[in-house]
């Protein structure tokens, strides 16, 4: 007994619309690996030189407009206090020998299925 190689196609044949066919006839052909990563390549290529290109497109972009002075206040203040914060935790010295506060014990593998 003898096995002969049968060579896949990349693309399927297009349906003929009989009753066997997998796919109805107005059903797009699939698209094979290579060709859809080459897809995916050109497309993100694409969208990293859109905002590349865009600035020359437009012109002179428009100048940015300021923050109010209370959202300005509010932002000055947030900083203080996450100055004086990170202050306080460098600040704060632990008794030599303390226990840790987490450690991270793997789970053994769990059942597969339901439950």
């Amino acid at each position: 007994m003898s096995r002969t190689r049968v060579r896949k196609r990349a693309v399927p044949r297009a349906s003929t619309g009989r009753a066997g066919d997998a796919r109805p006839p107005e059903a797009p052909a699939p698209t094979s690996r290579r060709r859809f990563l080459r897809l995916l390549a050109a497309g993100s290529a694409a969208a990293l030189a859109a905002p590349l290109a865009a600035p020359a497109a437009r012109g002179a972009a428009a100048p940015e407009r300021a923050a109010p002075a209370s959202v300005q206040a509010e932002i000055r203040k947030q900083k203080r206090q996450v100055t004086a914060t990170l202050k306080a935790i460098r600040a704060f010295t632990l008794p030599v020998g303390s226990p840790q506060a987490g450690t991270f014990a793997p789970l053994g593998p769990g059942r597969r299925g339901s439950r």
